[in-house]
């Protein structure tokens, strides 16, 4: 075991990256979607590729999450879609890399899960729910995913709509597939505000209690800032917060929450990134809130994961709000050990077929690449990235921090 940690790196610990993106630079989208182009753009740090697009490549996705992070484990995800001729990373592309990461990796453990994200309220209802069934058939969901806040003419739908959302729920539960995933918060292009907000999903998770339902990005917004939970907020975090008092779901349930860009947003600010995880894990359950990351979008994900491990809540701020503690055992739940149980990974079966396989092992061939410029450096952090480094961030707030 030791030496399967000390291949892994990073402090041997085993982290899962729920919330991963990547693109097929050459796919129809690029000609069907101009919008999702615009925004995949706006977001994707350039690499030097004549194409931007190659800067969030398959290639790209494998080397900044596998290369040039720690992440053991990393569920691919896509943009809203109505279907594979506007979908950046269609279902069978998105097969096709975890394929590919399955072939450097033989003989361990699977290194890439797939989400399918389906798009119920564009045309036949019916035809979505053979789509549904036909990508099940796989084998290889592991959970489905919307953008309720996504449709025809601007109009989302919600998942509690018993014409719709409730269908499609059901759909996946008989499938088996009995993790569901609704992005709610950080308001997108051509989003409807009305469909983008948390109660539906709360409220069908008290519908299907054996199934489990993921918040991404726990109806965040990038336009509020976060503190003390105020249940009579109409935007953030505590919309979520209250829709859960509203509908008496326990911490630790079957609602559970990640951070994708999340964590990357509010780590500029120590006292709202306190309240953001404080607030979550005490409402959510410490066993509920999950690493994701919004990677590739802003190149590796390994500076937002330093930045995590760095980063602690105050006494102060436990004894006010009643936050926990953010101990090792805390962060470990967070970074790997909660997704290892909601998508039943074998934590240390993955951790040792890992240790050995191609990916891990090139850790030391692409830092030489890195430092040749053959491959792109690894990102700077956007914020502290060790304890040193947020002790004097947090002794002087009003300066603008800078690397050491």
């Amino acid at each position: 075991m030791q030496a399967c940690e000390h291949a892994l790196a990073g402090n041997g610990e085993f982290v899962v990256d729920v919330h991963t993106h990547h693109v097929m630079p050459d796919g129809p989208w690029t000609k069907n979607a101009p919008d999702t182009v615009q925004l995949v753009l706006g977001m994707v740090p350039s690499c030097g590729a004549s194409n931007r697009l190659e800067c969030a490549s398959r290639a790209a996705y494998l080397h900044d999450l596998f290369l040039a992070s720690d992440t053991t484990v990393a569920m691919l995800s896509d943009v809203p879609s109505s279907g594979a001729a506007d979908a950046p990373v269609p279902f069978l592309d998105q097969l096709g890399t975890q394929q590919l990461a399955a072939q450097l990796t033989h003989g361990g453990a699977p290194r890439v899960l797939v989400h399918n994200v389906i798009a119920p309220n564009f045309g036949d209802l019916r035809a979505r729910l053979d789509e549904m069934e036909s990508a099940a058939t796989t084998g290889n969901v592991a959970a489905f995913k919307v953008y309720t806040a996504w449709g025809p003419n601007g109009r989302g739908f919600a998942l509690d709509d018993p014409a719709v959302g409730l269908p499609v729920i059901q759909h996946a539960y008989d499938l088996g597939v009995r993790t569901f995933i609704a992005h709610k918060g950080l308001p997108l292009v051509r989003f409807d505000a009305a469909h983008n907000r948390p109660a539906d999903i709360v409220a069908a998770s008290r519908i299907f209690p054996d199934m489990q339902f993921v918040v991404f990005h726990g109806a965040w917004d990038k336009n509020h800032v976060e503190g003390p939970y105020d249940p009579n907020a109409a935007v953030g975090i505590d919309t979520f917060l209250r829709a859960l008092d509203d509908h008496g779901v326990p911490p630790n349930d079957n609602v559970w929450v990640d951070v994708g860009t999340v964590w990357r947003e509010v780590l500029r600010d120590p006292t709202t990134a306190a309240h953001t995880l404080g607030k979550l894990l005490k409402r959510v359950g410490r066993r509920r809130v999950l690493w994701g990351t919004d990677a590739i979008w802003y190149g590796s994900p390994q500076t937002q994961l330093q930045a995590f491990r760095a980063f602690t809540i105050s006494h102060e701020f436990q004894d006010l709000f009643g936050y926990p503690a953010l101990t090792d055992t805390v962060k470990s739940d967070v970074l790997g050990l909660n997704a290892a149980r909601l998508f039943h990974l074998d934590v240390h079966a993955s951790r040792c077929a890992l240790a050995t396989d191609p990916l891990t092992s090139a850790r030391t061939t692409a830092a030489h690449l890195r430092a040749d410029g053959a491959l792109p450096a690894a990102a700077r952090p956007n914020g502290p990235s060790t304890r040193r480094e947020m002790l004097q961030w947090l002794a002087a707030p009003a300066t603008r921090w800078t690397p050491l």
